[in-house]
């Protein structure tokens, strides 16, 4: 299989002093309308990033921020930096854009929308990288079929080729798996993968807290406008639900174990099941491996250790945490 490959001496020296993608306060207006309030962020090359939120919190309005389809009311943010402003067009080089919709030419064979794209990037070889971008995408063998005529879980996949044609290093992905079945999203989830192994860094926002689980090195929690939260999803997760681990044991704990886990540094509360228990860690990452060891001094076998809740319960958790004062505000 060919793989989609950049040189990485293409953007070495421009990429090496800064991260791949920074917000500096960007904000934006639509009239009185704020459809983001002043946004700090920075993302590390290399990095799988996600935008998670509702419908209307600004995720979309800072993706085209950073895909120059709009400026900044205030505030600036830059790639690889160069000012997505004052460097629009450098940016745009820099940059693959994966809309939700695909908006594709529908009436073009999927070669002939491939080709446009390259050559409005002056792709060099341009045959050549529209082979390599589709055999990525697995539609080495149906480049000359209408794009019309491809499902959306296709149409999906010539969308991301498209994207990459010009072998961009970072990749703004809008909602990439939306509207695909699991098998389609899979495959979604193992080339966006692939395409970071190969070096490239992604933003990319989605709805779906599982996948973002899975496949984002961080994430931010947005909405109207405003960030809420940003992490890992350990972190965030740790935040939002306390910390806490569930833990299967292979017998029911006497007392004498019980005293063990109760006593153990970190440990901020214990809830006892008959041969499993709930520990609240004041750190999971650090305080998770103290406390199996000391469950294995003490004589245990442990079954199983996981972490309690996961992104999309801690996402819950946040936004009903900030519905009612949303709401008071609305209201006064």
């Amino acid at each position: 299989m060919l793989l989609w490959r950049r040189e990485r001496a293409d953007y070495e020296t421009v990429s090496a002093p800064h991260p791949a993608i920074a917000l500096m306060g960007a904000s934006r207006l639509f009239g009185e309308t704020v459809a983001l309030q002043p946004l700090d962020l920075e993302i590390a090359r290399g990095e799988i990033f996600g935008l998670l939120g509702p419908n209307g919190s600004g995720k979309t309005t800072t993706l085209r921020i950073l895909a120059t389809l709009i400026r900044p009311s205030g505030g600036g943010a830059n790639v690889l930096g160069h000012d997505v402003v004052g460097e629009a067009m450098e940016v745009r080089r820099l940059i693959g854009v994966m809309p939700e919709k695909p908006s594709l030419y529908e009436r073009l064979t999927i070669r002939d929308n491939l080709a446009f794209w390259a050559d409005a990037h002056s792709v060099a070889e341009p045959g050549r990288a529209i082979d390599a971008a589709l055999e990525f995408v697995g539609l080495g063998g149906r480049a000359n079929e209408r794009a019309g005529q491809l499902s959306k879980g296709w149409k999906q996949r010539v969308a991301l080729a498209r994207a990459i044609v010009h072998r961009p290093p970072v990749l703004l992905l809008d909602e990439p798996s939306s509207g695909l079945d699991p098998s389609a999203a899979a495959a979604m989830e193992r080339m966006i993968r692939e395409l970071v192994a190969q070096g490239a860094t992604v933003l990319m926002n989605t709805h779906r807290l599982a996948e973002a689980e899975r496949l984002c090195d961080r994430v931010a929690i947005l909405r109207h406008g405003r960030m809420l939260e940003a992490g890992t999803p350990r972190q965030l997760r740790d935040r939002l639900l306390g910390g806490v681990v569930r833990v299967e044991l292979a017998a029911t704990p006497d007392q004498r174990l019980r005293f063990t886990v109760e006593t153990t540094p970190g440990v901020a509360g214990v809830e006892w099941r008959q041969r499993a228990f709930l520990a609240r860690l004041r750190d999971t990452r650090t305080d998770t491996p103290k406390l199996v060891a000391r469950l294995v001094q003490g004589g245990a076998e442990v079954l199983a250790v996981e972490q309690a809740g996961d992104l999309e319960e801690a996402y819950l958790e946040l936004m009903a945490r900030t519905e009612e004062p949303w709401r008071e505000k609305a209201a006064a």
